[in-house]
């Protein structure tokens, strides 16, 4: 899903609008004094997560001729593991606003935990050793047709610097901070996966690999991109009454090289090329107190990530060396749904 065909024209028009309406300029943005801190509380719900791997080419087969080989390449989706969603969210978010300058943090918790059968072989590659007739193994098999649980423990995180040169003020209701935003999006999580007792061990790949049949495991996985882009926060409402505060995001990354910089082993040098979008949407209504004003809100959130991760090498003695896995294409989306509540002061 490509966003820019239509926020990049809706910012742009705002812009305009916010410099045509008899709106005065006040350089570094305009500030409402009380409402340039916000502390927020959030909850809602994941609607839809998909995550997916899927094994393309092997240049060792074509090189050695083994070209029917190709055929054995796997995919592996959020839905193989029924974390598909929906389930539940718990965050929270932080702005903080000075002249020029604006810092968000967002930070939002999922703990889904699942059921599901293997509607094929999985083979796995697992953070925690498995335990069988005393050796140990970290990569994991469950046949098709065993059942097994999924749990996972993740924590979505954005850390974003807003640059805002300037803001426009349409007497005491109207203000309009366009910005250009840039930061970071990181997911992390802790997973664990129970496929009963361990039956046996079986090779696999090649090189070959010892996959532990059935156990029980855990690790850790972490993925992070850059972002930047443009945003515009609109404000109505006089300073010292109830104020309507509306904010859009658009962030996105793209990439198309070496990851050199990302490894110091050769042999997994990939050719990285991917595209990363990020829109959020969020309203809050913002009611006055004495010495801070309560927000109440919804913000809605769609990221999308599709990328391909490929062998450098093209010698054939290089290949050969190498015995280079799979060249891969990814995927990542997640769109969410959440309720705010909080402060400002």
């Amino acid at each position: 899903m490509s966003f820019n065909r239509v926020l990049a024209p809706t910012l742009a028009a705002l812009a305009l609008f916010s410099s045509s309406a008899r709106a005065g300029v006040e350089w570094g943005g305009c500030l409402v004094p009380g409402h340039d801190q916000n502390l927020r509380f959030t909850a809602g719900a994941v609607m839809n997560f998909e995550g997916m791997i899927t094994e393309t080419t092997r240049k060792l087969y074509d090189v050695t001729g083994h070209t029917w080989k190709q055929d054995g390449a796997l995919s592996f989706s959020s839905s193989d593991f029924n974390l598909d969603g929906p389930y539940g969210t718990m965050g929270l978010s932080l702005d903080m606003a000075w002249p020029f300058v604006r810092f968000q943090l967002d930070s939002t918790f999922m703990s889904p935990s699942t059921t599901a059968t293997a509607r094929r072989d999985y083979y796995i590659a697992v953070g925690e050793d498995i335990e069988y007739n005393g050796q140990s193994y970290d990569h994991l098999m469950i046949p098709q047709g065993t059942s097994f649980s999924a749990d996972l423990t993740g924590n979505l995180t954005e850390l974003n610097f807003l640059l805002v040169p300037v803001g426009f003020k349409a007497g005491d209701v109207l203000r309009i901070n366009p910005s250009f935003d840039f930061g970071l999006l990181m997911f992390g999580g802790q997973y664990e996966i129970d496929a009963g007792a361990t039956t046996g061990t079986k090779t696999y790949q090649n090189p070959p690999e010892d996959f532990a049949i059935g156990g029980s495991s855990s690790g850790f996985s972490i993925l992070g991109a850059p972002q930047w882009g443009p945003g515009v926060d609109v404000r109505l409402g006089k300073p010292d009454g109830v104020q309507v505060d509306l904010q859009v995001h658009y962030l996105f990354a793209s990439y198309d090289g070496s990851t050199a910089w990302l490894t110091t082993a050769d042999h997994r040098e990939k050719h990285l090329d991917f595209d990363h979008e990020n829109l959020r949407l969020r309203g809050q209504v913002e009611i006055p107190l004495q010495r801070l004003a309560l927000t109440f809100g919804v913000q809605a959130q769609w990221i999308q990530t599709d990328g391909t991760a490929s062998s450098t090498a093209t010698d054939p003695d290089v290949i050969l060396e190498r015995q280079e896995r799979f060249d891969k294409e990814f995927s990542f989306q997640m769109d969410s749904v959440m309720a705010t509540v909080g402060i400002a002061f």
